[in-house]
């Protein structure tokens, strides 16, 4: 299955986002797609997934050894999700602050599996 599908699909499965990026290692787009958020501001946060990743991970490591998975945080308005993929490519999701974040940590999660497949 494409890429673009299975973000597309990401899209609708979780009816709070407004936007999704899918981004190689050095943050170049793979495919993305927005409904709200101008492509700029998508294709930024997608750049720079990997720079947050690493700080984090040197954050975290002298009390945890594992690996940072998922990166959420939010706006007053907004959820903004990042997950790794294989071969360091990074998936960001954009949805709204009333959105259900459980349900799109695990819809991410699923597109993740689709997206390494295709890798």
């Amino acid at each position: 299955m494409p890429f673009q599908e299975i973000l597309d699909r990401l899209i609708e499965r979780v009816p709070e986002s407004i936007a999704a990026t899918f981004n190689d290692k050095d943050g170049d787009p793979i495919c993305s797609r927005t409904i709200e958020v101008p492509n700029d501001a998508l294709q930024l946060l997608g750049a720079y997934r990997n720079v947050v990743n690493r700080h984090l991970q040197q954050s975290v490591e002298d009390f945890d050894k594992g690996v940072v998975e998922q990166v959420a945080f939010c706006t007053n308005q907004h959820w903004i999700l990042m997950m790794g993929a294989e071969e360091q490519c990074s998936l960001v999701l954009v949805m709204y602050r009333d959105g259900i974040l459980g349900r799109a940590r695990f819809e991410m999660g699923r597109a993740i599996a689709e997206l390494n497949k295709e890798l």
